[in-house]
């Protein structure tokens, strides 16, 4: 039976073809590719190859030693074990494709804005594009071309560029430094217009007069948005992305996009995630001084008495979000967290109980982390980018360090894995110290699922700069650790950039999202007001 577009809408040639994409499939120009993209071509080059040997006698050895019974010789270069004679191999089991047809989903020819770019990376000589990727040059033109995009997007719709001039003030924007100064590291901090009377409404009920005094020039919010942009490693800046806000800041939720050092200003990976953990920690203070939670135990507790399950109003929590290398960066980030949390093995007091004890925002730990069309697997993603052409110019090899090892060490995924391998060692250790003759010690210690906040991944289906298959592998593997609170969303006819641009002027993604913490604040109420950790949502991929 034949699927339609209708009962089928992720499935598209586009879709398959990226699902094909390397290393899911032999390297573009390559000997295998060539057999099952155009294997005419493929049996030429064997026709080539196998005249050429016969005339080398250093290749076909004519052996009388090795004759069969008939007293004719066998041998043939194919079967000998020199480079040469492995190709030829290849291509002689290969062969047969000549009377087929090419593989049905593997694109014979690249597109044409990635013919420009292999076009270009054979030209320009390696030791040019290294210079200027080190030096900053691509830095520099990428960050131009987005300045000379905005304009164009602005004429064409006038109420972003009313917003983008809004949230420009000084008056709507709050500019924090962090870190060495470093003129990267700054965030920029949003907060909800709110009036006095839904400001004293919302406000939780403490125990003080000093804390009431200290609330009243608060914000009360429901959450914040810790949104770290994308730019390949090596270019982007907050302001790109100050339209993510509006959506959020309309949620009564605060929004802070962080900035940070890109390559070559940070020469790896862990100095950028360093920097967002820097721009994290430094939040905690601010959103003390200037935010509260706008949920208490008491409105929790008038929710539930009035029936009203589906209040739009109350805390929902604090959400650490990226998008592209953003959110590559956002989740090693998470992962380190974590790694820290298993050190301690405990987990931490749910959202409001440190508000509750201590009278501050709670902001020790995300609630929610969202990555948006993010490439989770350096490995995988340098594979597909040397498809495309871009690997030497692309900022990911150098700041994930050249190598394979170095790679699968920048992968978060892998990171996990490897953090996991540890801990389990730690404690059998712990455990046999103590001389535990039963589980019980080992029953006492939180499971991963319960230290790690529920996790959503969105991508685009006919993303072609980061496949789809980036997020389908990384929650495979995330799953396999254990964390059934984690979901994947594939968006239909959704590129790349689309994803972001949904957050910036509505679309299906920011939709998607939205729905989704709303499920996880009605789950949270069914199983308590433990927070996330006793979430145990089993949503199905979508994909």
């Amino acid at each position: 039976m034949k699927m339609t577009n209708q009962q089928q809408p992720l499935l598209t040639h586009e879709s398959v073809a990226l699902s094909l994409a390397p290393p899911r499939t032999p390297p573009r120009d390559s000997v295998i590719r060539n057999l099952y993209t155009n294997p005419r071509s493929a049996a030429r080059l064997y026709n080539l190859l196998t005249s050429s040997a016969t005339r080398n006698s250093n290749v076909l050895m004519d052996n009388p030693e090795g004759d069969d019974g008939g007293g004719n010789s066998k041998t043939s270069s194919y079967e000998s074990h020199n480079l040469q004679s492995r190709f030829l191999q290849l291509l002689h089991d290969g062969n047969h494709l000549l009377h087929h047809k090419s593989h049905p989903h593997l694109p014979s020819s690249l597109s044409l804005p990635d013919q420009l770019i292999r076009f270009i990376g054979r030209t320009l000589p390696l030791e040019w594009q290294h210079r200027h990727r080190d030096n900053g040059t691509f830095r520099n033109i990428a960050d131009w071309l987005v300045k000379l995009t905005c304009p164009m997007i602005g004429l064409g719709n006038l109420r972003l560029t009313h917003e983008f001039l809004n949230l420009s003030s000084r008056k709507r924007r709050r500019r924090i430094r962090y870190g060495d100064h470093h003129s990267m590291q700054y965030i920029d901090l949003f907060l909800p217009h709110q009036n006095d009377t839904t400001q004293k409404q919302n406000q939780p009920a403490v125990g003080s007069n000093n804390s009431t005094d200290r609330n009243e020039n608060k914000v009360s919010v429901r959450g914040t948005l810790f949104f770290v942009h994308g730019g390949a490693w090596g270019s982007g800046h907050p302001w790109m992305y100050r339209l993510v806000a509006p959506a959020f800041l309309q949620r009564n939720f605060a929004v802070a996009i962080v900035g940070y050092r890109t390559y070559p200003d940070a020469e790896h990976v862990d100095d950028q995630v360093n920097d967002i953990r820097l721009a994290f920690d430094e939040l905690d203070d601010v959103l003390n001084d200037c935010a509260v939670p706008v949920t208490a135990d008491d409105a929790i507790d008038r929710e539930e008495a009035a029936g009203d399950v589906d209040n739009d109003n109350g805390w929902v929590g604090n959400i650490m979000m990226g998008h592209s290398s953003g959110a590559h960066i956002a989740l090693l980030l998470l992962v380190d967290m974590l790694g820290e949390r298993m050190k301690s093995s405990s987990s931490q007091p749910a959202a409001y109980m440190t508000m509750k004890q201590n009278n501050r925002y709670p902001w020790s730990f995300p609630d929610y982390f969202v990555g948006l069309s993010g490439p989770y697997d350096i490995s995988d993603h340098f594979d597909f980018e040397a498809g495309r052409g871009v690997e030497q110019i692309s900022p990911m090899k150098p700041i994930c360090g050249h190598s394979r090892l170095n790679f699968d060490r920048a992968s978060p995924a892998k990171r996990l894995l490897s953090k996991l391998t540890s801990f389990r060692e730690q404690s059998d250790v712990v455990v046999s110290s103590l001389a535990c003759s039963d589980d019980s010690t080992r029953m006492k210690m939180p499971t991963l699922q319960q230290i790690t906040p529920p996790i959503l991944f969105v991508h685009g289906i006919e993303d072609a700069t980061v496949p789809f298959t980036a997020t389908s592998d990384a929650a495979r593997i995330l799953k396999s650790c254990g964390l059934t609170d984690c979901h994947e969303i594939y968006l239909e006819k959704t590129t790349h950039q689309d994803v972001i641009m949904h957050f910036m002027m509505g679309g299906a993604a920011m939709d998607v999202v939205f729905d989704w913490l709303l499920r996880q604040r009605r789950q949270q109420k069914v199983n308590g007001r433990g927070g996330g950790t006793k979430v145990k949502l089993q949503l199905r991929s979508r994909l």
